[in-house]
Order: C-alpha cells, then sequence, then structure tokens
C-alpha cells in the first residue's frame, strides 16, 4: 500500500491516507475538524509507487466463497477514513449495480487524525482557555490597583498643594479662607497678627474705665498698611452690646516691625463679659455709612 499525507486548506489538518483512493482523477473530500471540502488530486507518482508494490508483494489466492458482487461494496454512507472495516458485515442498502457514482458518495469525510485523540483536544482547549481567563483576570486587577494608586496620589498632591500655596489661593478666593480656619490652618490676608492683647478695668475722676491694650505685627514680609482698628464688648451669649473704632499712630508697618496701641471707654456696659479686637471691614464702613445717614421721608 502507498500512504499519503493530504492538508485541509483551511484549518490545515493533515490525515494520513492510501493514495490509491485518489485513482485516477481525484475526488472530492471533507475535514473533519473545519467542514471544509475541496478536490483532492492523487500524487503525481502514484503508478510508480503501485508498480513498485506490485513487484515486491505477492498476493496468494483467497480461498473460500466466491467474492460477492461489485455493487454490494458500495453503500450510502459515506466512507470515513480512519474507521476500521467490517468485511463480514453485508451492506444493508447496497446501490444498483451499473451506475456511476454521485459527488456525495465521493464526498469522503476524515476522522481526527490519529494520535490526536479528540479528549486530549478538549483537555488542551480547556486549559488554555483558563489559562486566558486568569491572564485576564490578571490585567483586570492590575489595572484597578494602578486606577486607585493614580486616584491616590491625585487626590494627596491636590490636598499638599491647597495646604503649600494656601495664601496664595485665599488671597485669589478669598471664600476660602473659611474653610481653612475650619481645618486649622487659617490664613492671614492682611499679613497683620494680633499679639499680647488684654484689657483691664480702671477708675478716673470716680468714672469706670476699660483700657484695651495690645500689639499689631506685620508678619508678611513686606511693609503694609495699617487700617483702622475695632473693639466689640459682649456680653455673657456673645451678643454685641457696644463697639468703636480707632486708628494707630502711624499708617504704615514695615515688615517685622511692631505697633503697640491702648485704647479706652469710660462707663462701659455693666454686662460686658468678653471682648473683641480685629481690623476694620470694608462691610463695617458701609454699616457705619447707613447708619449716619438721615432718614428720608
Amino acid at each position: 500500500m502507498s500512504r499519503m499525507i493530504i492538508t485541509c486548506p483551511s484549518c490545515s489538518t493533515r490525515y494520513p491516507v492510501e493514495a490509491s483512493s485518489f485513482a485516477p482523477a481525484g475526488r472530492k473530500v471533507r475535514c473533519a475538524k473545519c467542514g471544509q471540502s475541496w478536490h483532492q488530486a492523487p500524487p503525481a507518482d502514484l503508478d510508480e509507487r503501485t508498480e513498485a508494490g506490485a513487484e515486491t508483494t505477492e498476493v496468494a489466492p483467497e480461498e473460500g466463497p466466491a467474492p460477492a458482487p461489485a455493487f454490494a461494496a458500495a453503500t450510502v454512507r459515506k466512507k470515513i477514513f480512519g474507521e476500521k472495516p467490517t468485511p463480514d458485515k453485508a451492506p444493508e442498502n447496497p446501490a444498483p449495480p451499473g451506475g456511476n457514482s454521485s459527488d456525495d458518495n465521493d464526498d469522503v469525510v476524515f476522522a481526527d487524525p490519529p494520535g490526536v485523540p479528540s479528549g486530549t483536544a478538549d483537555i488542551g482547549n480547556r486549559f488554555r482557555a483558563q489559562v486566558r481567563r486568569a491572564a485576564s483576570m490578571r490585567r483586570g486587577k492590575a489595572l484597578n490597583a494602578a486606577g486607585w494608586v493614580a486616584l491616590v496620589l491625585f487626590v494627596g498632591g491636590t490636598l499638599m498643594g491647597g495646604y503649600q500655596w494656601r495664601a496664595d489661593i485665599a488671597s485669589f478666593w478669598p471664600a476660602t479662607t473659611h474653610v481653612y480656619a475650619a481645618v486649622g490652618a487659617p490664613v492671614n490676608l492682611r499679613g497683620l497678627e494680633f499679639r499680647n492683647v488684654a484689657y483691664e478695668r480702671q477708675e478716673e475722676q470716680g468714672l469706670p474705665v476699660l483700657a484695651v491694650t495690645g500689639e499689631v505685627v506685620n508678619v508678611s514680609g513686606k511693609a503694609v498698611a495699617l487700617p483702622r482698628l475695632r473693639v466689640g464688648l459682649r456680653d455673657g451669649d456673645q451678643n454685641e452690646l457696644y463697639h468703636w473704632t480707632f486708628a494707630l499712630g502711624q499708617n504704615e508697618l514695615p515688615a517685622d516691625e511692631v505697633a503697640s496701641f491702648v485704647t479706652r471707654l469710660s462707663s462701659p456696659p455693666v454686662e460686658a463679659r468678653d471682648i473683641e479686637v480685629r481690623f476694620v471691614r470694608e462691610q463695617d464702613d458701609a454699616v457705619a455709612a447707613d447708619a449716619a445717614a438721615p432718614a428720608t421721608e
């Protein structure tokens, strides 16, 4: 017998077959793996292989009953390469004698190539699928972790920058001073601080007098204009009872310099329990101007 290897043009699966099955003009075959059909021609040296086999092979006459008619070997079932023949079993539906075989009868279906059991192929496919799923899960976890790290770095950098440059941010957006004060990092936009503020009850010419003392320090690193100061008296419920304003003895305070102040109020409210000293704000001037304007009918 002469063997040959044919290859599916679609999936490249290889099948060992008998070369004599394709003599003389070839036949139509179909791949059992992908279903691709094609016409397979016999090998070019088929005649030489047949003659060489005939010279070296002796065929002994077969004793027994007479051979069955030629048409008895043909069946409707398609021939599958790789199946073992069953010579003792008679065909159930013999083809009519003298007829030519159709294209369907020439359609040879190849079984799985030898040496690659279907069970082994299934195990390999499942293993490769599991490996791909595991790799995809690892990639997904790595991307998720990288995203969290990037988010933490972004938030941390934003908070650090907001704290480091809080003075510049507050000067550009004054409303943020309340936020910084709430988190314990107040921002001084004026560049001036109060230090050693104190008050004392005194008596002059038989009248009670409240004396308030303290210092104003320039912490901005540059010369700053000195605004007016405002002193407010509050009761036990922190309601303002009375206030007054005064100016310091100089209009501008150089960097890192200190300006001391003393202010007095005769006959302060008896209910006063607390004192507030701060710089005059623009809205304070607006309120004072409205209060001084004459009423019109």
